[in-house]
Parts: structure tokens; C-alpha cells; sequence
């Protein structure tokens, strides 16, 4: 399966009139791009490999049309071992399957959503359609990889709400045990002061008593 850097440098000089290009001239133009990830090129990367493949291309033309003065001789050309069957797939342009444009990924994407019951902002919809690549095998794969990525999507913004939903009920039970431990301490507090209480008053009456009793002792 061919690499995301392939894809798109093909597809964008297949748009241009461009190709008969070989894995290997592929290759060569991920090197001199200083392409390391071929399945993460960046966008200024595929157009350096473009410019890099047009410019060969073309000076491989200028060569072809210019005279030929010597001819192999007729032993060295039958000598020539003929290639074999992986080497002339690999040989042959590789233009098969589609390219879609970001038209294409966004009209997708919003009828997509709108089948599914809901409706994507501008800038949801960008969003997904970065995730979905430029070139595809058939249509069905495309589709495929719109519905995967729209679903990755809803997944994640399920997500946050169920962790904001998470986040809001810790802060709730924490805000409610702060509550009641205030108000526990605040009734352990009220039963102090009227066990408190109660006690000055028994002492008082115990002083009124003996007050009383020691004025009746006078008396008699």
C-alpha cells in the first residue's frame, strides 16, 4: 500500500498533465525534500516534491528529444536482461484510485452529519476533514474514512461532557460535605454553649438556695 506522500505528490501531477513516474522517482523526491515521515509529509514538503518530479520530468524530455548519433549495437540491446513481472508493476505509473478535494471532504462531511441527526459547525467540519486523506483506493474506502472520522469526533466531544458531567459532581458532593461538616460543627457548638448554660443556671439556683436556707438558720 502505497504511503500518504506518494498519494498526494502523484495525485497533484496527475491534476497537472504529469506521470509515468516510477516508486523509486517517488523515493528520490521524499530525499531531496527531506521527507523522513512519508506518512506525514507537510503540505510544503509535497509541493517541493512536485516541483522536484516536474523538473525531472522535463529534463527528461529535453534529453529524449535531442538527437541520437550512436545506436547500441545489436548484441549489447539483445543482452539487455528484460524485466520481470513485480519490476514492471512497479515500473508503471501508479494513478489508480481517486483524489478528492476539500470541496469534495467538507460536502461529505456535512451530509454525513446531517443523515446522522445533527449539524457541524465551519470549524468542526475543518477539523474532521484534516483527518481525512487527500487520495483513496475506491470511493467506498473515502466514505468509509469520512463516517470513521466524524464518529472520532462525536466520540471526543462525548467525552468532554461526560468528564465535565464527572468534574461538576466531585465538586458538588466536596461542596456539600463542606456544608454539612460546618453545620455539624456549628450544632456541636450550639450544644456547648447550652450544656454551658444550664450549668450557671443550676449553680446560680444552688446559690439562691443556700442563700435562703442560711437567712431562715439566722432567723430561728
Amino acid at each position: 500500500m502505497s504511503d500518504k506522500f506518494t498519494n498526494n505528490v502523484r495525485a497533484r501531477l496527475y491534476k497537472q498533465g504529469y506521470q509515468g513516474f516510477t516508486k523509486d522517482d517517488y523515493t528520490t523526491a521524499a530525499i531531496a525534500v527531506e521527507c523522513n515521515d512519508l506518512n506525514n509529509p507537510t503540505k510544503q514538503q509535497l509541493s517541493q516534491a512536485v516541483e522536484y518530479l516536474k523538473t525531472k520530468a522535463t529534463s527528461q524530455l529535453s534529453v529524449a528529444d535531442a538527437p541520437i548519433e550512436e545506436t547500441l549495437p545489436i548484441e549489447a540491446e539483445a543482452a539487455q536482461p528484460e524485466l520481470e513481472s513485480h519490476q514492471l508493476a512497479v515500473a508503471e505509473p501508479e494513478i489508480n484510485g481517486i483524489t478528492v478535494t476539500s470541496e469534495d471532504k467538507h460536502q461529505i462531511i456535512t451530509a454525513q452529519s446531517s443523515a446522522l441527526g445533527f449539524e457541524l459547525t465551519e470549524q468542526e467540519t475543518l477539523s474532521i476533514a484534516e483527518d481525512v486523506d487527500d487520495t483513496w483506493s475506491d470511493y467506498s474506502q473515502f466514505l468509509s474514512n469520512v463516517t470513521s472520522a466524524i464518529k472520532s469526533y462525536v466520540d471526543h466531544k462525548f467525552d468532554a461532557i461526560e468528564q465535565s458531567f464527572e468534574a461538576n459532581a466531585q465538586d458538588l458532593r466536596q461542596h456539600v460535605n463542606t456544608r454539612a461538616s460546618r453545620l455539624n460543627q456549628k450544632v456541636n457548638n450550639f450544644s456547648g454553649d447550652i450544656k454551658a448554660d444550664m450549668g450557671s443556671i443550676r449553680q446560680n439556683i444552688k446559690s439562691t438556695q443556700f442563700s435562703i436556707l442560711t437567712r431562715l438558720n439566722a432567723v430561728q
